[in-house]
């Protein structure tokens, strides 16, 4: 499927000619958003585990439980999720998790200063900001398609995904000099000065959301919705091929996530400084493939293009456990090189796997399949992050990065003779 064959299955017109996004007005208001608020989002995800160590004197057991509690509701809520936002205007809820979030995250800074703070308080805010954000993030991808076209899809993922790219690169520097300035608990005031821009930016959208159509005119059990979800993606041959190899891509880039450090400190000799740099820079290339996704689909097809990016980001993980360990500059050229062509490629791959679901699920589904999906990819994680200590413990971090590199790579290969996403 090319992107000008994203077509609207309802017939009707787009809400503004398809100009490209920079002449949609309320795209760019979405848009700006969801962009402030991700900046305010990485301040967070580093203020909480800092203000639970600086403040709390908190040990490992209890960071981890901080991290799980931020996890937790994916596992939890997500399902449930996507039969709200198939319900119900997809707007409001958006609006709704971000008034939520921003005053759920004021109670750190509160009981900061009233002397209340305690790790289980940290994990209790970190657990109601995860429901509200797994919330937003199942509402947020069924909404795009009601505001733009069918063939303005990759153009618009493509700038939401830079957007993201952006914000994960500049967001931790941010946090770091407002924690920094500020104190972490103050600093989170920022995430809700972020959520609280981004619910008054879609409020001001003024292009008309339709409301939800039951096929059947009634309303079943949320059980039987959450199955109905189930069914569509697990019956769809193409969103089946796509889900499994995006788990299986989460499974083993989470190994890669908790062995690289141990890899690049203990064995590269990189310092904490040197890690962030070579992560970071991972961020930039996503934001090429944000760039580039939109001109790849238009000559590739969005299911060469999707493939090419999941090929390209398994790949280049086989230059991490190349890197010698002498800290030379070669070392740091093939750390960077396997980071920026990860980000380029993951990035590429996510645009148009999301474009493919809200192009070809219908309308009233849209949520539970994006929950549905979102569900299954990310519940391998915890998983993910178990086998890489166990692997780096068994057979040390550069061996364990090689043999995850390997796997990577061959299911990488799986996806690419796959006729059936090749062909989408």
């Amino acid at each position: 499927m090319s992107s000008s064959e994203l077509l609207d299955r309802s017939g009707q017109q787009a809400p503004e000619p398809p100009r490209g996004l920079w002449h949609h007005r309320d795209f760019r208001r979405l848009w700006a958003g969801q962009t402030v608020s991700l900046l305010g989002s990485r301040v967070t995800e580093l203020a909480l585990p800092v203000t639970a160590i600086m403040l709390l004197d908190a040990g490992p057991a209890q960071l981890g439980l901080l991290n799980s509690a931020q996890y937790l509701p994916v596992l939890c809520v997500t399902l449930f999720a996507g039969v709200l936002a198939d319900r119900v205007r997809r707007r409001p809820l958006l609006i709704a998790a971000n008034l939520g979030r921003a005053s759920i995250l004021t109670a750190v800074p509160l009981l900061a200063w009233l002397g209340g703070l305690g790790v289980w308080a940290l994990c209790a805010v970190a657990f109601a900001t995860g429901v509200l954000t797994a919330l937003f993030d199942v509402a947020y991808q069924a909404y795009v398609p009601s505001l733009v076209a069918k063939e303005q899809l990759v153009e618009g993922n493509s700038k939401l995904q830079a957007s993201r790219s952006v914000a994960e690169t500049a967001g931790q520097g941010l946090g770091g000099t407002l924690i920094q300035a500020l104190t972490a608990p103050v600093a989170i005031l920022v995430d809700c000065a972020g959520y609280l821009f981004s619910a008054v930016m879609l409020l001001r959208i003024r292009t008309p959301e339709t409301p939800p159509v039951r096929p059947d005119g009634a309303r079943s059990s949320i059980r039987k919705e959450i199955a109905a979800g189930l069914r569509m993606t697990l019956h769809s041959r193409l969103l089946r091929v796509i889900m499994l190899h995006a788990s299986w891509y989460n499974l083993l880039w989470d190994i890669v996530l908790v062995v690289f450090p141990l890899y690049g400190i203990r064995e590269l000799h990189l310092g904490p400084a040197g890690l962030g740099v070579i992560i970071a820079v991972g961020s930039l290339g996503a934001f090429g493939g944000a760039l580039s996704a939109g001109p790849l689909g238009a000559r590739l097809g969005v299911g060469r293009t999707m493939v090419l990016g999941m090929v390209v980001a398994s790949a280049a993980t086989l230059l991490l456990p190349l890197a010698p360990g002498s800290g030379s500059g070669t070392g740091h050229l093939l750390l960077g090189a396997g980071y920026v062509l990860n980000g380029f490629g993951i990035a590429v791959f996510n645009i148009h796997s999301i474009t493919l679901r809200q192009a070809t699920v219908p309308a009233e589904l849209i949520g539970r399949v994006s929950a549905t999906f979102r569900f299954l990819t990310w519940a391998v994680i915890p998983l993910g992050g178990l086998l890489g200590g166990l692997l780096a413990a068994a057979v040390g971090p550069r061996a364990a990065l090689a043999v995850t590199a390997g796997g990577l790579t061959a299911g990488a290969l799986v996806f690419l003779c796959s006729r059936t996403a090749v062909r989408s």
